[in-house]
């Protein structure tokens, strides 16, 4: 009988008190975690120092999944809400111990499912940042990464993406959103015509934020 409960608890028990971080967030953990009592937070922390919290495990929760099962390091933190009791096991372990006990197509329906969870998670990081040009190149370094195609050096966005869908996206209005794509065509970082928009530095993109930010968030390096 498949029990990711009696995998985990043939691993290391671990007891974490409150406040103690489990995973950092530029920390890329080789383990995968089950809670087995206690609350962990899974928040980030923006370029003005605020706290954005995104879920709350309880007992039966397992994290990080889409590091597991994507390869994609999420910039969060785990942390203990109260007093917490883990189990974990290295990651490749876990990823055996799931296609040893489910079939082909439903660990496929697995990774899809935790693809889909890694769009939602990375439209909340999005909306944590506070300007307008910062909120648009995220958007833009994720549709990259979801609708991108590459042809030599540049990455076309090969969907019809307008500035207004964009918008809708991350809170802002068509007009900031047309205002940010300029400024980023102007600089020949991007351009945008025909439907279209064509990332012509993906590196320079990537360096318009105030905090540096890895391409690898998105797959993209």
């Amino acid at each position: 009988m498949f029990s990711l409960e009696n995998f985990f608890e043939s691993g290391r028990s671990v007891h974490v008190s409150k406040g103690e971080i489990v995973i950092r967030g530029d920390e890329v953990s080789a383990d995968v975690y089950y809670v087995s009592k206690g609350l962990i937070k899974v928040y980030s922390i923006n370029d003005q120092g605020e706290e954005y919290i995104h879920i709350l495990y309880k007992s039966g929760d397992i994290f990080p999944l889409i590091l597991a099962f994507k390869g994609r390091q999420r910039r969060v933190f785990y942390e203990a809400m109260d007093s917490v009791i883990l189990w974990k096991v290295p990651k490749d372990r876990f990823i055996k111990h799931v296609k040893q006990n489910t079939s082909p197509d439903i660990y496929s329906l697995i990774e899809q499912m935790a693809e889909q969870f890694n769009v939602y998670a990375d439209r909340i990081d999005n909306l944590q940042y506070k300007s307008a040009s910062e909120r648009v190149v995220y958007r833009l370094l994720f549709l990259a990464s979801r609708f991108g195609r590459k042809t030599g050096s540049e990455i076309i966005i090969d969907a019809p993406i307008t500035h207004k869908v964009i918008a809708s996206s991350i809170n802002l209005t068509r007009e900031s959103v047309s205002r940010e794509i300029e400024k980023l065509s102007e600089t020949g970082i991007i351009s945008s015509g025909a439907g279209k928009i064509v990332i012509k530095d993906i590196q320079r993109l990537s360096k318009e934020f105030s905090e540096p930010v890895s391409l690898d968030l998105w797959g993209l390096k």
